[in-house]
């Protein structure tokens, strides 16, 4: 009389294991899909919110160069108004200096440059020359860069999704064709291995940011 064969090392238990593998597997898979999906969108809503954000510290920084010429262009004229010794020239164009550029003329005029070798040569070098539209302009700048940044994180957690349907498609693949061999070794061997494939794709999603609706 031969002795019976533990159930744990049977057909049926490989099979009960099997079916156990692509129930599990099938779950997982939707579940990185869905979360690959989530995150896509949060990655897209990131570079999106990054474009317009850059699109006005462009249309900022162009005002501000636009303002900066006409700073330029009215200092040249007191200038020119200086060399002729034209005090009421000289009035004229400074009273249509910009506050934020006359700040940095007092400042500069303060220095003397006219005597002194040691000031700046211009009052668009000085500290206090600092137009807000450029200062705003940076800001943005900043925060897109923040933007896409976070956009490219989003995009490295959905491809590492992604990347775990692919290991739990391998354990469904494994998994199933394991059903198809009359070998029980064999079979076995393949159900250990799509539960071993089925485990690394867990434990790699588990260590991932998840999002709900």
């Amino acid at each position: 009389m031969t002795e019976k064969e533990p159930w744990w090392r049977s057909g049926a238990a490989y099979d009960t294991l099997a079916a156990i593998v692509l129930s599990i597997s099938a779950l997982l898979t939707s579940w990185a899909t869905f979360q690959a999906a989530l995150w896509d969108g949060e990655q897209a809503s990131a570079y999106t919110q990054a474009g317009a954000t850059r699109t006005r510290a462009g249309l900022l920084a162009t005002e501000n160069g636009q303002f900066q010429g006409a700073d330029l262009f009215l200092f040249t004229q007191w200038l020119n108004a200086y060399a002729s010794k034209d005090q009421l020239l000289q009035r004229f164009y400074y009273e249509r200096f910009r506050p934020e550029f006359r700040q940095a003329f007092d400042a500069w005029i303060a220095l003397e440059p006219m005597h002194n070798p040691k000031a700046p040569h211009s009052p668009f070098v000085m500290r206090e020359y600092a137009p807000r539209l450029a200062v705003e302009a940076a800001a943005l700048d900043k925060r897109a860069d923040e933007q896409f940044e976070r956009g490219q994180r989003f995009n490295d957690i959905s491809d590492a999704y992604v990347a775990a349907t692919v290991i739990f498609a391998l354990s469904l693949f494994i998994g199933g064709i394991a059903q198809t061999f009359d070998r029980k070794h064999l079979a076995g061997a393949l159900t250990l291995l799509g539960a071993a494939a089925c485990v690394y794709g867990l434990l790699r999603m588990a260590i991932l940011p998840t999002m709900s609706l």
